[in-house]
């Protein structure tokens, strides 16, 4: 089989870039819980040259807090690595497959690093209690670090776009990091890339790890990232995101940030999809949404929003809310004055409101979380609103950027509902009046 991927090697022109994302647990998507634990923050780095070589960083800040019984501690994660990806191609012509193969070295660095005075700066700017927890150990461990990544990629022609493709893959990592950690994560993802521009993915997976010191939060962070996997992971111009979310635990986290391309001139040409990324006010709902053009006015449009409540006076039991609706985008482009255009939509879909907390009797399930309450009713959404530069002014490598601006109205079958009698939800009402602002992505398929 090798000598036969070598025969078949071939060059994957992919541009030098340079991308960053930063992490936090609160990015949910309403989906997970939010505990600011565990692996509560961070952010990476990546370079890909575009002859193959890769240099990726990260840092991280873990924390455990404290239970009744069990002391909290925290410590502090550093990777450097670089390696090469190589492309394998399996035949020729469509479809094109290939196995993609990466290995890798480095160095791990865990303890304290001084994140805990970057969360606690960050708490006092937004008003959240601090976390004070003590470090793991007395000493910075440094650790070798060496794995590789395999995988199976399957690509054809989208039937319906000029440009896109549609991608299945198959991959498996296996890493070691002398007396740190072992692990070993695979997973299946499919999705739509079109060239450079955009890029789409959804995936399930699993992940098993072996820690090899002892350290508690090591070991709990350890137990919490293990099992089955959901992913989520997409880049739209210059705008890059990441979600995971391990199933068992209803945990996970995500990341925003950005991915820019060294090597390519690439020219927009039309909004056949559109990215809307922005907050709800008052509520400060993160909503996200994506519009697929059906005819020049017509839009299909997905959209996400969530946001986490504190319930609790030590902000531990929390409530996080989740809106999932599909629906139709008209936009007037008659009344169009090239820089601005009015739209109006409506949607339909679920509102779901999740209760968390801690559960203070066991440490045996590393988040120490449980669900104390669940509910699914159903909403309609309608909005109005303007939207900026929609006709490629402000553009750069391929996409078209831009402002919305929208009023809109929530109404759903949720009444107001109290949590074992002592704590009373936030955002139950069964109407709920929005405006929404928002940045724009559009980019041709």
């Amino acid at each position: 089989m090798l000598s036969l991927f070598v025969s078949s090697l071939a060059a994957e022109h992919r541009p030098s870039s340079i991308s960053s994302l930063v992490f936090n647990d609160s990015v949910t998507l309403g989906l997970s819980d939010n505990p600011d634990d565990l692996r509560s923050y961070g952010m990476q780095i990546l370079f890909h040259h575009e002859s193959g070589w890769e240099v990726y960083s990260s840092i991280f800040g873990l924390t455990f807090r404290d239970r009744e019984s069990q002391e909290g501690k925290r410590y502090d994660e550093f990777i450097l690595q670089g390696g090469r990806l190589f492309h394998f191609h399996i035949g020729d012509g469509e479809p094109d497959m290939m196995i993609d193969l990466a290995p890798y070295v480095g160095v791990i660095m865990a303890g304290n690093l001084g994140l805990d005075h970057a969360q606690n700066l960050v708490h006092e700017v937004l008003d959240i209690t601090l976390v004070d927890l003590p470090y793991e150990g007395d000493n910075l461990r440094v650790s070798p670090h060496v794995g590789s990544m395999a995988a199976f990629v399957y690509k054809e022609k989208a039937p319906w776009f000029s440009s896109s493709d549609l991608i299945f893959r198959a991959e498996v990592e296996l890493s070691h990091a002398l007396s740190y950690k072992s692990s070993v994560s695979t997973h299946i993802s499919v999705g739509q890339s079109t060239s450079s521009v955009s890029d789409f993915a959804v995936g399930l997976g699993y992940v098993w790890a072996h820690v090899y010191d002892d350290w508690f939060t090591h070991e709990m962070v350890t137990m919490s990232e293990t099992g089955v996997i959901g992913l989520l992971r997409w880049h739209f111009g210059v705008i890059s995101f990441t979600y995971q979310w391990y199933l068992e635990r209803l945990q996970g986290y995500g990341g925003l940030g950005f991915d820019i391309d060294l090597g390519e001139n690439i020219r927009w040409q039309r909004n056949d999809v559109v990215l809307s990324m922005g907050m709800t006010i008052p509520e400060r709902m993160t909503a996200t949404s994506l519009r697929y053009k059906i005819i020049d006015e017509l839009s299909l449009s997905i959209t996400n929003m969530f946001k986490m409540v504190p319930l609790s006076s030590d902000e531990r039991t929390r409530e996080i809310v989740s809106i999932w609706t599909l629906g139709g985008d008209y936009e007037f482009s008659r009344l169009s004055l090239g820089w601005m255009r009015p739209f109006v939509s409506s949607a339909l879909g679920l509102k779901r409101v999740l209760v968390m907390e801690d559960d203070t009797d066991s440490v045996i399930d590393s988040n120490g979380r449980v669900r104390s309450f669940s509910a699914i009713k159903f909403l309609a959404d309608v909005q109005a609103g303007l939207r900026f530069f929609t006709d490629g002014r402000l553009q750069y490598q391929g996409v078209a950027y831009g402002l919305e601006i929208s009023a809109g109205l929530h109404y759903g079958s949720t009444e107001a509902i109290q949590v074992f009698g002592v704590y009373d939800l936030k955002m139950v009402e069964v109407w709920r009046p929005y405006v929404k602002v928002a940045i724009t992505a559009g980019s041709h398929l």
